[in-house]
């Protein structure tokens, strides 16, 4: 049997691409591949509801997941079924999961992933694309939990990057890097960081209405237990922080926050 550099003998890996596209609200296309699926579940509430699944039960060192989205007309909401893990990793190995988005002029996708749960000495390079055109709308949630505190994990070693890219008719309009690394305990616990909380999101919303969101996504934000969080606009681009002690904490806060960018209730998938 074949060695990596590390001396460890390389393992199975998971491998999913899945994509959906709207043509004037309808469903135009549908593509999945490997362990990555798309259901359709009959929901309410304005738009065409998908609901991503991984069936490899997660994402360790070396698989590659990609998912693609287009809205060409019409409201695509886009979750995914359950939160997504990220298990140990074999050393030198990183998971890759990539996510490409367009929105066509007056089309609108609403990107709401469940949390991801970073376990011990997990690696993964996160991208997400988004082509936005005209006026087209786009709102996007990314929960991060360092570690179940219910099941007393600590995340002492990891590797995660997320990167974000969002341009409007071909224009940069956001970007985002984030990097944990090494030590994440450590590097979590200052005043400077997380403070020693685990759990942590951010949420975006750019469209023509973004400026008049923003003082009630503050006063939710302000009205939230055992969360801290606050929001800023900046070039019609509305962005919001939270964190809390757990994941279930975080999960309730963004239940209250993120209807208010939505104008709907979220999926039935991210219900307690």
């Amino acid at each position: 049997m074949s060695r990596t550099a590390a001396g460890v003998a390389p393992q199975p890996r998971a491998v999913g691409r899945a994509r959906i596209g709207l043509r004037d609200g309808k469903l135009a296309d549908l593509y999945q591949q490997g362990s990555a699926r798309i259901m359709l579940p009959v929901a309410p509430g304005p738009g065409l509801e998908a609901v991503i699944v991984n069936t490899a039960g997660g994402i360790t060192g070396g698989d590659r997941f990609s998912y693609a989205g287009d809205a060409q007309g019409g409201r695509l909401v886009l979750a995914t079924q359950t939160a997504e893990r990220l298990y140990r990793a074999q050393p030198g190995q990183i998971g890759r999961l990539d996510t490409s988005l367009t929105v066509a002029p007056g089309a609108r996708i609403d990107w709401l992933p469940q949390e991801t749960i970073v376990f011990d000495r997990a690696a993964l390079d996160r991208r997400l694309s988004v082509s936005l055109q005209g006026d087209a709308v786009f709102t996007a949630v990314e929960p991060l939990i360092l570690g179940r505190a219910a099941m007393g994990e600590t995340v002492r070693a990891a590797q995660v990057t997320d990167h974000w890219e969002i341009r409007r008719d071909g224009a940069l309009v956001y970007a985002e890097a984030f990097r944990l690394t090494g030590d994440i305990a450590a590097a979590t616990a200052g005043p400077g960081t997380l403070a020693g909380q685990r759990a942590l999101a951010t949420l975006l919303h750019i469209g023509p209405d973004a400026a008049s969101l923003l003082d009630p996504l503050r006063a939710r934000l302000g009205q939230i237990d055992a969360v801290l969080g606050g929001a800023s606009l900046r070039d019609g681009c509305l962005i919001a922080r939270l964190v809390a002690p757990d994941g279930l904490a975080l999960r309730r806060g963004l239940a209250q926050a993120l209807p208010c960018l939505l104008g709907r209730a979220l999926p039935r998938v991210w219900q307690i």
